[in-house]
């Protein structure tokens, strides 16, 4: 799946994911492809990006999440 997490002054990651992990405010979602389409809020803690061997963690304060079967949108501070 397609990947893109924004901040308001920068891209921190654009690109393919195998797996990602967000702090939802209702506990842990783990993104897979082909996830259901879903909006949800994100509060503090960290996104795990996973793709071939490779990880990613970034710590964010709060956030948004639009996922859906082909692509997550994440917008975070």
């Amino acid at each position: 799946m397609r990947l893109y997490i924004y901040k308001l002054d920068k891209t921190l990651y654009e690109g393919d994911a195998d797996v990602v992990s967000l702090p939802a405010e209702d506990g842990e979602i783990a993104v897979l492809p082909h996830h259901a389409p879903i909006v949800t809020s994100l509060k503090k803690g960290t996104i795990s990006v996973k793709n071939d061997s490779d990880k990613k963690v970034f710590s964010i304060e709060s956030g948004f999440a639009e996922i859906n079967q082909e692509q997550t949108i994440l917008l975070v501070k």
